[in-house]
């Protein structure tokens, strides 16, 4: 888990710098958004759920994740539009940021260290029918709000048209069927630049100014992360009694730092993307302490 987190941090480290140098022009990073949201995610998000081994017990947990997850963005999207008086694009970002979690990146090799690969196909399903059905229904429609300002249709066709949901369909149509080895292959080899790339793009766009100049919202989205998101999951698991091994992967998968795709959406709907990849920064570097810590809370209490 630290490695994953280790090799995070220097590739934003390495944008950073490509940032510094000015090797590559202007705009670099919103291109390398849109070849991760269009192209390597839809892959990645393919290659995680089709080979998956779907049981019953799972289908339990997308409605619990969704319900949580979509309440936590609603009330940060109001705090930071009425508390912290943000227009609806930071509205949007700090929302994500206190919301969406990197469930798949972080979240996958975690629970596998943790608990084993039987606790992967719930990972999974929390993932993608909790995590980023919010992200890709909710979120978008946010998102195509903060950009146009107004709720339409329009809002909703946004969702099926992006390939990262249209995959997470086809790969539940094609559940464990077999695939010809070169096409998998392929599926693979793009699934595995999404890390680096959208890494390498949030390095390119972080401003240090601004993690300065606006502290105290990335706290508080930093916060309600890290440490609040968590803590709902833990005590209403416990609550509604989900078995052992579902409830410990639903607190890991909360616990995790900012999705690094929200950034993405971010620049793809012409958000608050320095808020947004400060958020991400601040909740990936601090994830060190609070990862640990909560993998701490659920073997010994």
């Amino acid at each position: 888990m630290y490695q994953v987190l280790l090799i995070m941090l220097i590739l934003m480290g390495l944008g950073v710098v490509l940032q510094i140098i000015k090797i590559f022009p202007l705009g670099t990073a919103p291109l390398l958004n849109k070849f991760v949201l269009y192209i390597s995610f839809p892959c990645l998000v393919f290659r995680s759920l089709q080979p998956a081994n779907i049981e019953t017990a799972y289908w339990k947990i997308p409605p619990f994740a969704f319900f949580i997850i979509t309440s936590i963005f609603l009330l940060a999207y109001s705090w930071g539009k009425y508390g912290l008086k943000f227009s609806p694009s930071s509205s949007a970002s700090f929302a994500m940021g206190a919301a969406f979690g990197n469930t798949a990146f972080l979240g996958y090799p975690f629970v596998i260290a943790l608990l084993g690969e039987k606790a992967l196909p719930p990972a999974i399903f929390f993932d993608q029918m909790g995590n980023f059905l919010v992200v890709y229904t909710v979120g978008v429609t946010f998102c195509v709000y903060s950009k146009f300002q107004k709720f339409s249709f329009s809002s909703f066709k946004e969702i099926f048209k992006l390939p990262p949901f249209l995959a997470f369909f086809v790969a539940l149509i094609l559940n464990q069927i077999p695939i010809p080895t070169l096409i998998i292959d392929t599926i693979n080899r793009l699934a595995d630049t999404t890390v680096p790339i959208i890494m390498i793009a949030i390095g390119l766009s972080l401003s240090i100014k601004q993690v300065s100049r606006r502290f105290v919202p990335i706290l508080y989205a930093t916060f309600i992360k890290l440490i609040l998101l968590p803590i709902i999951f833990l005590m209403l698991t416990r609550f509604i009694h989900f078995e052992s091994v579902i409830q410990q992967v639903m607190v890991i998968q909360s616990a995790t730092p900012t999705l690094m795709s929200s950034f993405a959406l971010a620049s793809l709907y012409m958000l608050d993307t320095e808020l947004c990849s400060s958020i991400i920064f601040t909740t990936t570097v601090l994830s060190f302490v609070t990862l640990p810590l909560w993998n701490f809370i659920l073997h010994y209490f």
